[in-house]
């Protein structure tokens, strides 16, 4: 497989791949070529955005420059640079949807936007195309047993649930095994215009004082909103004026801000974005489903990016999905389960451009290969957040440097 050289900083061809040279290439700590050196902090934050559903890579990073690539797609393929609703020019042949100009003029403009090729679930990893098996080896790392990869990783580095948070029904499932792990639309509990807030408070936590399951999470919820009381959360009208889209997604990334402004230890957020399981009408650079899904992304990392501000050193935003989609469209103007695909990464200390592999469009090709294990980008977006993903068994069964592998400039 070829190759590929980042848009605009070099990069070590392989350092990313599955291979031992690779490893050893990364492990030499040979930092890609112009690229800066810096300290990263030992207490920023990692943002893990999680495309639920599936991510069609090819859409994403577009091989407009590979003749088979409009041949496979005759109805969903996104256009040349240039052409109406086409891909924004990265070079070497490759460019990035339309729907994602918002972050491209933000981060990527700024050369903090990075793009990999070839991500995904390993191939040994039995029902790899499947959305349970997958999201269940991203979420536990690689390790069976319930227990989150995030979880381990906090309590390797000495700390706990007050390091962490997610946005949904639930505790996020990297979580899992974390005591006390909450997840809600914002860290706190309003007890409304309440004559005795202190007694009522009080009266809430007696309650709550037992140790059933519901007794010990309306424990934690109280705690968590004692940790973070006192904060200015941004206003509906503040989160429109900054460009944050409409919905929980928009929501979540402009608390995640507030939070990380408010500097009160937060490490790790998990936040799920859905909708990229593109049976059917994925579209094109114009219009579908994708597009749709992809301009929501764009415009609420774009203004976390802006947000955020003077507080982004440390910060790292990783999006990831549990696999990529196939090369052919199907007959539903949409592609099916497949294999390898792409992650972003957004901050202040990531080597913008593409690095990875570029898609392989041979006829016996049906998917993207997977030659990035969707783990070790994961663990170098956690080490440039100050955090050890090297060490404590965080990712099992894979063999990883002890430092950055170049993606990122870290320590």
């Amino acid at each position: 497989m070829t190759g590929l050289v980042p848009t605009r900083r070099s990069f070590l061809r392989g350092a990313l791949g599955a291979g031992v040279a690779g490893a050893a290439m990364a492990a030499s700590g040979i930092p890609p070529a112009g690229a800066r050196r810096r300290v990263g902090t030992s207490d920023g934050t990692l943002v893990v955005v999680s495309l639920v559903g599936g991510l069609d890579g090819l859409s994403v990073l577009v091989p407009h420059g590979e003749s088979a690539y409009a041949r496979r797609r005759p109805t969903i393929a996104i256009g040349r640079p240039g052409d109406r609703h086409g891909a924004i020019d990265l070079g070497r042949g490759l460019g990035l949807h339309p729907a994602l100009a918002p972050l491209h003029n933000t981060a990527g403009r700024e050369e903090h936007l990075a793009v990999v090729g070839g991500v995904g679930v390993p191939d040994r990893v039995a029902g790899a195309r499947s959305h349970i098996s997958s999201r269940r080896f991203l979420d536990q790392g690689g390790r069976d047993g319930g227990e989150g990869w995030a979880a381990r990783l906090l309590r390797f580095e000495g700390l706990g649930v007050e390091a962490a948070w997610s946005f949904g029904p639930g505790p996020h499932p990297m979580f899992l095994g974390l005591d006390g792990a909450v997840a809600a639309p914002r860290p706190t509990v309003s007890i409304g215009d309440h004559g005795n807030r202190a007694g009522a408070a009080t009266a809430i936590a007696a309650a709550y004082g037992g140790t059933a399951v519901i007794e010990r999470a309306g424990t934690a919820a109280l705690a968590a909103s004692n940790r973070w009381s006192g904060v200015e959360w941004a206003s509906t009208a503040r989160r429109d004026e900054l460009g944050y889209p409409p919905g929980r997604f928009g929501r979540a990334l402009a608390t995640t801000a507030d939070m990380i402004r408010a500097d009160r230890g937060l490490r790790i957020v998990a936040i799920d974005h859905g909708g990229y399981d593109t049976h059917i009408d994925q579209g094109d650079g114009h219009g579908g489903h994708l597009a749709h899904r992809l301009y929501r992304l764009a415009q609420g990392l774009a203004a976390f990016w802006a947000d955020v501000g003077t507080g982004r050193e440390g910060v790292v935003v990783a999006v990831v999905s549990e696999f990529g989609r196939t090369i052919d469209e199907n007959r539903a103007g949409g592609t099916e389960h497949g294999r390898g695909g792409v992650a972003l990464f957004i901050g202040e200390d990531v080597v913008g451009g593409v690095h990875g592999d570029r898609p392989v469009f041979d006829d016996s090709a049906a998917t993207w290969p997977v030659t990035v294990d969707v783990r070790r980008v994961m663990a170098d977006a956690a080490w440039t957040a100050g955090l050890q993903p090297w060490h404590g068994g965080i990712f099992p069964r894979l063999v990883l440097p002890n430092r950055s592998l170049g993606l990122l400039l870290s320590p």
